[in-house]
C-alpha cells in the first residue's frame, strides 16, 4: 500500500482539530456573566441607551429576547448556558473588539464560530471580521449576514467590483451556521466554509490585501439594523504544511509498523 493513499483528506474542521487554540470562548460563566459584554474577558464594545447593544446572556434570557422579537425561541444557544447576543437595542450601529496576542506571527490562522442570525429582512447588515493591529487596522477575512438573506464574505475590490460576494447560502434566522475562516498571511487569501462545506473553489484574495497579521476580532452591527448570536469561538494557528505532514506521516508509518509487527 502506497503511503500517500493513506493520508486523510485535510478539511477545514480536520485542520481545526489539529490547530493550537489560542483563543477559545463559550462565553460561559466563569469568566462571562449575564450584561453588558464591555470589559469582560478583554471585550470592548461600544454600549447604547436605553441598554447595551452587545451582551451576555443566558439561554433563558435570549429565549425570552427571541420570542419578544416575534422570532423562534428555540435553540437560543449553539452549546453551553450562555451565548452573546448583538442586538437591535439601539439605533447607532455597534462595534466589538477581542484582542488576540501570540498569532502575530502565524502564517496560517483558522477562525472558528457558531453565530445564528436574528431576524431576515433587506437591511440586515452584522459582520465579523479578521484584522491586523494597525493604527487604522486593516481587515483580512469577513463573513456577514446581508440583505436578501445572503450570507456572504468579503474580498478585495482590486479582484472583484464589491468587497461582499455572496456564499450561495440563504439564512434563516432559526437556524445556527458553523462559519470556518482559514487564512493564509503568505498568499494574503483564505478559505471560507459554512457547516464544514468549503464555498470558494480558488482562493479568496484578503478583504485589505496589506493586512499584515492576526491581531484581533471585530464584530459589526450596522445602523439601525439586526444582529445575532455568537457562540463557541475559537481562533488557532494552523500547522505549517511541511509540519503537518511530517506528523501525519510519521503517525501513519509508526501504525503500519505496528500493523506489520501484530
Amino acid at each position: 500500500m502506497k503511503l500517500w493513499t493513506a493520508l486523510p483528506f485535510v478539511s477545514a474542521a480536520f485542520l481545526a482539530a489539529t490547530a493550537s487554540a489560542q483563543y477559545s470562548t463559550g462565553f460561559e460563566n466563569p469568566p462571562f456573566v449575564s450584561g453588558n459584554l464591555h470589559l469582560q474577558d478583554s471585550w470592548t464594545s461600544t454600549t447604547g441607551t436605553p441598554a447595551p447593544a452587545v451582551r451576555v446572556r443566558t439561554a433563558t434570557e435570549i429565549a425570552t429576547d427571541l420570542t419578544a422579537a416575534g422570532l423562534a425561541p428555540a435553540n437560543p444557544v449553539h452549546s453551553g448556558s450562555q451565548a452573546l447576543f448583538v442586538s437591535s437595542t439601539t439605533l447607532a450601529g455597534t462595534t466589538t473588539l477581542r484582542p488576540v496576542s501570540g498569532l502575530q506571527s502565524a502564517l496560517n490562522v483558522l477562525l472558528d464560530v457558531w453565530a445564528r442570525p436574528l431576524t431576515g429582512g433587506l437591511t440586515n447588515n452584522v459582520f465579523l471580521v479578521m484584522e491586523d493591529n494597525a493604527a487604522t487596522p486593516l481587515r483580512t477575512a469577513a463573513f456577514r449576514f446581508g440583505p436578501a438573506l445572503s450570507l456572504d464574505y468579503a474580498t478585495s475590490t482590486e479582484a472583484n467590483s464589491f468587497f461582499w460576494q455572496p456564499s450561495g447560502i440563504l439564512w434563516n434566522s432559526g437556524s445556527w451556521y458553523e462559519l470556518t475562516m482559514s487564512v493564509n498571511y503568505t498568499t494574503k487569501t483564505y478559505d471560507f466554509s459554512i457547516n464544514g462545506t468549503q464555498m470558494n473553489t480558488s482562493p479568496i484574495p484578503f478583504y485589505n490585501r496589506n493586512s499584515a497579521n492576526f491581531s484581533q476580532i471585530r464584530i459589526f452591527r450596522g445602523n439601525t439594523q439586526t444582529g445575532m448570536i455568537v457562540d463557541d469561538l475559537s481562533v488557532a494557528a494552523v500547522p505549517e504544511p511541511s509540519a503537518f505532514l511530517l506528523t501525519t506521516v510519521g503517525g501513519l508509518f509508526g501504525l503500519l509498523v505496528l500493523r506489520r509487527r501484530r
